[in-house]
């Protein structure tokens, strides 16, 4: 079970029933990230929807409140639950939700997860570009797979964080 599926499980089982955005908000991951193992966890049946259009959860006073729910929730099965309490042992934090949902800090994390997404390209460029390209790509440009003749040829992947910078020098073309 990775930890991702860990922090999912621990949380719904502290805080009760809860729907995708503000799980991913209190365990501070990526929304698709987040949807994606619930529904690894709905296929292990670890989770499953809640049914009803009022949902019981639970906050920090250890109250529970009634509401009327406008997502779609996710509740712990019988084997989430004892699952749960095997997991609980090894504590996670758990952060206080937003009032309201934060898109500027899901975004956010969107994108780093889009910053570490790497792609297959092949880069030509020439000798004079050698220096800036290696201070862009760093200790990356010595693992990538290189030609020499009347131009470098670099092959293997990047991100798109260095794929932009790249572009943004002259003579450089990025397959």
């Amino acid at each position: 079970m990775s930890e991702l599926e860990k922090k999912i499980i621990l949380t719904i089982y502290k805080i009760g029933p809860t729907f995708i955005s503000k799980l991913a908000n209190r365990i501070l991951e990526n929304q698709n990230e987040v949807r994606e193992y619930i529904r690894i966890l709905i296929k292990d049946k670890m989770l499953e929807r809640v049914e009803n259009t009022m949902v019981e959860y639970k906050t920090r006073e250890s109250n529970v409140v009634v509401k009327h729910r406008n997502h779609t929730y996710y509740k712990l099965t019988k084997n989430g639950e004892k699952k749960a309490r095997e997991l609980e042992e090894g504590e996670i934090e758990l952060r206080e939700a937003f009032k309201t949902y934060n898109k500027a800090l899901q975004n956010k994390l969107d994108n780093q997860k889009a910053e570490k997404k790497e792609s297959y390209c092949v880069i030509d460029l020439p000798y004079s570009q050698e220096i800036n390209v290696k201070n862009i790509l760093n200790e990356k440009f010595e693992n990538l797979q290189k030609e020499y003749g009347h131009t470098i040829t670099l092959r293997g992947e990047i991100t798109e964080v260095e794929k932009e910078k790249l572009l943004e020098l002259p003579n450089i073309i990025i397959i």
